[in-house]
């Protein structure tokens, strides 16, 4: 579809993250899957990082270890939140996205010494829950300042259709935490949301499809842990390569998510972590981490932890120009390379056919000047 530009692309925007974890099973059998948390922060919360609000959500899929098998998204379950006090919450199914289901709530958030459990019933299934979960009861400081600092590593890239070693420019984002005076060992885990400008690099300003602000879920994917007894230093977060990275060629953000989180809850994530950085995916697959999710009548199999966390973020702007070097933007020249007959791939001429990510061209009323 993209025949001239995309194989620019193909170099032009390797990412140096892990891959999205992805639960194993045996292949004779299944498992569920459930991803879920909830903090202390509404939607209404979430407005005022700033972003466009984020409900809390449940994503459910059955997987196996069948090769080349995707996991099977779950629609059509009931997906229900309870509490200790006998409240009770249902999640809906989103309506464009298979297997997930929102808490379509502006105001409901986690509360301080209130218990908590999921509960999840696939169809044609028998019914899952979790244990009871409280949030973490140490306070939290607050969530210290994002910054940066040039680096060069070494990665593996494609030149000539091999892999060699290079060294590529970027920058490594940091968090400063502050001093932890609370005599708990805080347990902390940061992921990151990513939005970017992209500016289609052969139409003029007045042609609606000119400037268009990008996203994609796989850019910055992973997420980085840390236990915490003192505070009073900078922890790294995640790498961006600079150089013939169009992500940086206007202006970008991301919105950096803190979440305090319970030791078991942390412990699931490290182990997980560890898995896939340390290769031992076939050694020890994911579906043994221990599990606060549970099948309530039979011995479904079942992985996934559901948390109950505090919550803080910061929305982190970054430009070029914020370098002490001279970052190109080469859009323009890569769009005007001929590889055949035809017109210059779509992206090129309309910034809502960019492949790397999903596009809107309405800007976010949050964001900068």
């Amino acid at each position: 579809m993209f025949k001239n530009f995309k194989y620019f692309f193909i170099f032009l925007f390797i990412v140096s993250c892990i891959e999205p974890y992805e639960f194993v099973i045996p292949a004779d059998s299944q498992a569920l899957v459930v991803e879920a948390f909830i903090s202390d922060k509404s939607f209404a919360d979430t407005k005022t990082y700033p972003s466009d609000g984020r409900y809390f959500s449940v994503t459910l899929s059955y997987t196996s270890d069948v090769t080349n098998v995707r996991p099977m998204m779950i629609s059509g379950a009931s997906v229900q939140l309870i509490s200790d006090l006998g409240e009770q919450w249902t999640y809906t199914e989103s309506n464009d996205q298979a297997g997930v289901y929102f808490l379509l709530n502006d105001d409901f958030k986690a509360i301080k010494g209130v218990k908590y459990k999921l509960a999840v019933f696939p169809p044609n299934d028998s019914g899952y829950e979790s244990e009871w979960e409280v949030m973490p009861e140490v306070n939290t400081p607050m969530m210290g300042d994002v910054g940066f600092t040039e680096t060069e590593v070494q990665r593996y890239k494609v030149e000539a259709g091999k892999q060699v070693l290079s060294s590529v420019k970027g920058v490594t984002s940091n968090i400063s935490l502050p001093e932890n005076n609370t005599q708990d060992e805080i347990f902390y885990r940061w992921e990151f949301t990513p939005l970017w400008i992209y500016i289609a690099p052969l139409v003029s300003v007045s042609n609606p499809g000119y400037r268009c602000w990008a996203t994609d879920r796989s850019y910055i994917s992973d997420y980085v842990l840390q236990s915490d007894k003192f505070g009073g230093y900078k922890k790294d977060l995640f790498f961006m390569e600079t150089v013939r990275n169009e992500r940086l060629f206007e202006d970008m953000s991301v919105l950096v998510h803190q979440y305090a989180v319970n030791e078991n809850y942390y412990s699931f994530w490290k182990e997980m972590q560890q898995q896939v950085q340390g290769g031992a995916l076939f050694d020890m697959p994911p579906f043994n981490l221990k599990s606060n999710l549970h099948n309530i009548d039979g011995d479904n199999r079942v992985s996934g932890y559901f948390g109950v966390v505090q919550e803080q973020a910061k929305r982190w702007y970054f430009n070029k120009g914020d370098l002490s070097y001279n970052v190109e933007n080469t859009l323009k020249a890569d769009c005007l390379v001929s590889y055949g007959p035809g017109p210059p791939a779509e992206e090129c001429l309309d910034c809502r056919f960019y492949s790397f990510g999903t596009t809107t061209t309405t800007r976010p009323l949050w964001w900068r000047e």
